[in-house]
């Protein structure tokens, strides 16, 4: 038992992985069958949260209660820039992504601005910068009318590899990339700094200003992918297609082991965290829950959560 207690607190994921077993043993037993194929769904529903909600961790990593409340509206404005943008044709479909990647960098570098240099709260700051690009969103709305995947994009979202779709292995390698990068590379152990204490990482000579602006450009780009591979999933684009990320994003992260507080960052419980919330959700589902009720129940586990996790940091402070 000890040494399960020293791998857990080792490895934070290990019980937002466990959680995940127990809701997919839950709902196939609610449902009557185990299936691979069932898996498969979820995990690939899975991938889309994680894929946003990594942007979400690393700027809960910064500390002091950040959150970035613009990236349901990133992910809806990138939906349209590239069905719009690409309009069915292969050749577009670069092109428009690195366009996407750009227009997520930019609107992640103004909400950086406006939290560093004009000291507004992060979740003030991303909130106005949601409400913007939503506004942005409405106009280019009125105008919008296409719905073409392009043959590239079907084949992303897909194209299945050992009965997983190629997305699926796109965004593990961005866990494994930002696993990595928390692990080993200076801009990781930079943010890791930043969120245990601002003035300590100061006096350690880390531009704690440059690390914060990449922790909101990082968060915007995810979100704009999402969006990206997003549109091709739903095949098209529609106001409000985002909204839902929002919660799930918090969840996901804070359910994978991430403090809120900031100075710890779990990117592999972030999928995982995701992957729970799914199962979580496919159960409901498959009980009839009504989605009210979904929402309140996913809205009390993360709430459930991150009062665990506030008593477990207040302990050991």
């Amino acid at each position: 038992m000890n040494k399960f207690n020293s791998f857990a607190k080792k490895h934070h994921w290990l019980w937002a992985a466990i959680g995940s077993l127990l809701m997919f043993l839950t709902m196939s037993l609610i449902s009557g069958k185990i299936s691979f194929s069932s898996f498969s769904a979820n995990f690939t529903i899975a991938c889309y949260v994680t894929l946003c909600a990594l942007g979400q961790m690393i700027v809960m990593t910064t500390g002091r209660g950040a959150f970035d409340l613009s990236i349901p509206n990133m992910i809806t404005l990138s939906a349209f820039l590239t069905m719009g943008l690409i309009n069915g044709e292969n050749g577009k479909f670069f092109p428009v992504l690195l366009l996407v990647i750009a227009v997520g960098a930019l609107i992640g570098f103004i909400n950086s601005l406006l939290v560093i240099r004009l000291k507004i709260t992060p979740m003030i700051a991303t909130l106005a910068v949601g409400y913007i690009l939503s506004t942005m969103t409405s106009i280019y709305n009125r105008t919008f009318n296409c719905m073409e995947v392009c043959g590239i994009m079907q084949a992303v979202i897909g194209k299945k590899i050992l009965g997983l779709p190629i997305i699926c292995y796109l965004v593990l390698l961005i866990v494994a990339g930002i696993y990595g990068m928390f692990r080993s590379v200076t801009l990781g152990r930079a943010l890791l700094a930043l969120g245990q204490n601002k003035k300590a990482a100061q006096l350690a000579g880390i531009k704690v200003n440059l690390v914060e602006t990449f922790a909101y450009m990082i968060s915007a780009v995810l979100a704009a992918l999402c969006g990206f591979f997003l549109s091709g999933r739903v095949g098209g684009a529609f106001l409000g297609m985002g909204d839902s990320y929002l919660m799930d994003t918090v969840g996901s992260v804070v359910i994978g082991g991430t403090l809120a507080s900031g100075g710890r960052a779990v990117a592999v419980g972030t999928l995982f965290g995701a992957l729970f919330l799914g199962f979580v959700v496919a159960a409901m589902q498959v009980a009839n829950f009504s989605i009210g009720v979904q929402n309140i129940i996913k809205g009390i586990i993360i709430v459930l959560v991150l009062a665990l996790s506030s008593s477990r940091k207040g302990k050991t402070d």
